[in-house]
């Protein structure tokens, strides 16, 4: 039985999964959760995830919910081996640095920003792009540190989460010029994920699409 990933497009928890669910080989059928109808508040994905968020894997009645522990099951269970998370402790205590930072630090700030430009339909003030700037662009630059990916010299999970919020940023409302090292990152990535078109191109259709939206 093929695992469901119950997700949204263009979220970056959902499309860090669907990246390493890619890299790895694991199959999965996408499920779309439409916000907008409530469907993530309904008793049957209640019973799936009471705190009604995405993504949420169910592979074959097993669930899993919350994006870093989904993505620490798929690869020890599907690519144990995998250099996404490195043998070394001392590695792998910084890539779980970067997913925890990612995760309960950048993403509230990216989240709160987007959800008042799309859900609202407001584009930013100049106060709330300096703080999104601030607290997310900047913070993701200490993340990329100053070799060729995040941690070490070769790709990991961490690369995988930051291009996922990356890839949203750059399409929104974000000057990417302001940011060269970013940028820089970002290519190099890229380049790195032969996928990277097929999983994130229908995502920033829909987030320029939503920003062109915005008044």
């Amino acid at each position: 039985m093929t695992a469901i990933l119950y997700s949204v497009p263009a979220s970056t928890s959902c499309l860090f999964v669907r990246s390493l669910a890619k890299h790895i080989g694991f199959d999965i059928t996408v499920k779309n959760v439409d916000f907008g109808k409530n469907e993530h508040l309904t008793e049957e994905y209640l019973k799936l995830n009471p705190f009604h968020k995405v993504p949420t894997l169910d592979d074959g009645g097993y669930v899993v919910y919350e994006s870093t522990a989904i993505a620490y099951y798929m690869l020890r269970k599907h690519a144990p081996e995998s250099d996404l998370y490195p043998k070394s402790l001392q590695l792998r205590a910084r890539v779980d640095q970067v997913l925890a930072t990612v995760a309960t630090t950048i993403q509230p700030k990216h989240l709160s920003f987007l959800r008042d430009s799309f859900c609202e339909n407001l584009k930013p003030t100049e106060e709330s792009m300096a703080a999104f700037e601030e607290g997310v662009l900047k913070g993701l630059e200490l993340l990329v540190g100053e070799g060729p990916f995040s941690v070490g010299d070769t790709l990991t999970l961490g690369d995988l989460f930051i291009i996922a919020n990356l890839a949203v940023a750059f399409n929104a409302a974000v000057d990417p010029e302001k940011f060269p090292k970013l940028v820089e990152y970002y290519q190099r990535v890229k380049a790195a994920l032969p996928y990277f078109e097929e999983i994130y191109e229908p995502a920033i259709a829909t987030i320029k699409e939503r920003w062109a939206q915005a008044k």
